[in-house]
């Protein structure tokens, strides 16, 4: 019997690691998406500040084949980019979550998932991305090494609430 996927909303941090990180947890998360063991999504907003980030970094390495390598990272890794959030959603969000979640920057990000609700948010900020608004959305959110030690350990099914 085939089992579905896991569904991961990203936050720009775990692509950015994936990227320039050499051995972070969430080169590990990279590879389990470009080999269909887990699907990725996240927000326009992510992508645009991906993009900001990679090229800050590509103007002071004078390596503009940076942009080339996100693009070809987040094609093999199969990312489905969601449209941002409607306005008013976001402001419902941001009634509902800022006293938990502390960075109105996330807000959108959370908003995305909550419209989509996916298996799990995997964010390496976990300062914003906290327990508290995991409990209160009913989203599992992991940084990359808090999901790869759950796989590890096999607490991930039971974590999320699947069949074993």
């Amino acid at each position: 019997m085939t089992r579905p996927r896991l569904l991961a909303l990203i936050d720009c941090n775990i692509l950015i690691a994936g990227m320039f990180v050499p051995m972070h947890p969430a080169r590990a998360v990279m590879v389990l998406a470009s080999n269909k063991h887990l699907d990725l999504i996240t927000c326009r907003e992510v992508i645009e500040d991906i993009e900001d980030e990679i090229l800050e970094r590509a103007k002071i390495r004078n390596d503009y084949e940076l942009v080339d390598t996100c693009a070809k990272l987040i094609k093999a890794t199969r990312i489905k980019v969601l449209p941002n959030p409607s306005v008013d959603h976001v402001k419902t969000t941001f009634k509902k979550y800022l006293g938990v979640m502390h960075h109105q920057a996330d807000i959108p990000v959370l908003a995305s998932a909550l419209e989509v609700e996916p298996n799990m948010i995997l964010s390496d900020n976990r300062e914003h991305f906290n327990d508290r608004v995991a409990e209160r959305c009913g989203i599992r959110i992991y940084s990359a090494d808090e999901f790869l030690n759950s796989l590890i350990t096999g607490a991930i099914r039971e974590q999320l609430g699947l069949e074993k």
